[in-house]
């Protein structure tokens, strides 16, 4: 067996330089490839847990194959061409991120008249943009320039491979400047526009949590007042959970997990006794939805509609699947991979809210002005109840945080079919904004980057 040079290509089917491989001497329907993944810089661990191999001029489209913890991997191919890169373009070490070179980080092979040949695939990385350097953008005191804030989000976007985004900014205890960027779905032709109805996960629980203190204002709900006492919760086989209040589920202190799983006879037990720690939990807030749902008589659907959006004028948040969503539903995406719009079989006031970029942001101006609740009602909503590990504080749904600017006021979200969004604002400086991505790598673009260019964190 005789060796010679194979091509390692810089770019689709472009120039090449040399990469040492064998070549056999007969012909065969399918040859096996062995190859390696490398780093070119050092202290880089572990590698892209998958190659996706794309077929030159073939009708079935692009594949995949698996790597191994050391970078290797073996592939079985029919004669043709191909390019071979890594699935995705960014690569987790722990809790850092690197981003993948693209350009680079591409192996044309021709099989046509090759067998049995053993391969090299550098891996090279692109630095972070660079964050503009001054004041934030909300401690200026000036004017928005469209044009600066669209080259900030744009440059993100293709960075951390972001295929939609839908943003507002809020000043001066005003809505400035609303924008959409890029595609509903992957490789789709369809924009985000004002009308595209993304995914918020968990800033329904803040959209909840207003109509909860609605209700308590009404006195209709009693915070301190044990939910048993309400309505029992028929899954929870744990005595304990028979002091769980409003308060201690709006503050995250129920004792409940997040979803916690359940024994043979469907039963679970809480982490801890209400009311003495912090623990996130969306399965506490379904319980809350179920008593006021019982309190009220009526579905949790009309609750919302009737507490949150027609006093404060709210339209385009939608609960539940509805014939809105599946005109203008996103796509989300995980590890790059587009997920199918999700049509909600009910409301679930632990993530189900779709929702658009300006009904958002009308509803962060509401929260910012203090409308529809009385002034005590917010001062209770705002202030601190329980703290996480990290020291960021919970009102009744809002989490506090300190910033270089004051205290600020939020939530975020995430679902598992690749959204993340923010809504944040900051009351020393009358200013906020809020932002839907349909990508799960929107979150490095939602809260500490825009976060610090806009305040200067």
């Amino acid at each position: 067996m005789r060796k010679l040079w194979l091509a390692l290509c810089l770019s689709a089917w472009g120039s090449c330089l040399p990469v040492f491989g064998q070549v056999g001497s007969t012909e065969k329907d399918s040859l096996t490839i062995t190859g390696r993944l490398v780093w070119q810089e050092t202290g880089v661990t572990g590698f892209p847990e998958e190659l996706k191999i794309t077929p030159k001029g073939a009708s079935e489209g692009a594949f995949t194959a698996p790597v191994d913890s050391l970078g290797r991997f073996e592939l079985s191919l029919a004669r043709g061409q191909y390019l071979l890169q890594p699935s995705l373009y960014y690569h987790w070490m722990g809790e850092q991120w690197l981003r993948i070179n693209e350009k680079k980080a591409q192996l044309a092979l021709d099989l046509r008249t090759s067998s049995e040949l053993e391969v090299v695939l550098p891996l090279d990385t692109i630095g972070w943009p660079k964050m503009p350097e001054g004041p934030g953008l909300f401690t200026r005191k000036e004017a928005i320039d469209p044009a600066t804030v669209d080259a900030f989000i744009q440059t993100r976007m293709a960075f951390f491979k972001i295929p939609g985004v839908s943003l507002c900014l809020i000043q001066e205890g005003e809505i400035v400047y609303c924008q959409t960027y890029g595609s509903v779905r992957m490789g789709d032709s369809r924009k985000v526009t004002e009308q595209s109805l993304f995914e918020a996960g968990s800033i329904t629980k803040l959209v909840f949590a207003f109509a909860a203190m609605r209700l308590y204002e009404k006195g209709l709900l009693d915070l301190d007042k044990p939910l048993v006492d309400y309505q029992p919760h028929p899954e929870i086989d744990d005595e304990r959970y028979k002091t769980m209040t409003a308060r201690h589920v709006l503050s995250h202190q129920s004792g409940m997990a997040n979803w916690p799983r359940k024994d043979e006879a469907g039963k679970f037990k809480l982490k801890f006794a209400p009311g003495t720690q912090y623990g996130y939990s969306g399965k506490a807030y379904e319980y809350l939805k179920e008593v006021l749902v019982g309190i009220t008589g009526k579905s949790i659907n009309r609750i919302l509609e009737e507490e949150v959006l027609t006093p404060l004028g709210l339209t385009d948040m939608h609960f539940r699947g509805d014939a809105a969503i599946e005109q203008y539903g996103v796509h989300g995406h995980k590890k790059g991979v587009p997920t199918e719009v999700y049509l909600a079989p009910r409301p679930m006031v632990a993530y189900t809210l779709q929702t658009t970029h300006q009904a958002l942001a009308a509803f962060t101006l509401a929260l910012m002005q203090h409308k529809g609740l009385k002034p005590a009602t917010y001062e209770e909503m705002f202030r601190p109840h329980s703290q996480r590990a990290d020291g960021t504080r919970w009102g009744l749904g809002v989490r506090i945080e300190e910033t270089p600017v004051g205290l600020s006021y939020g939530h975020s979200g995430s679902t598992g079919r690749g959204f993340i969004s923010n809504l944040v604002y900051y009351p020393d400086l009358e200013a906020g904004y809020v932002i839907l991505t349909n990508s799960q790598m929107g979150g490095w673009l939602s809260l500490p980057l825009l976060g610090a260019w806009l305040v200067g964190e």
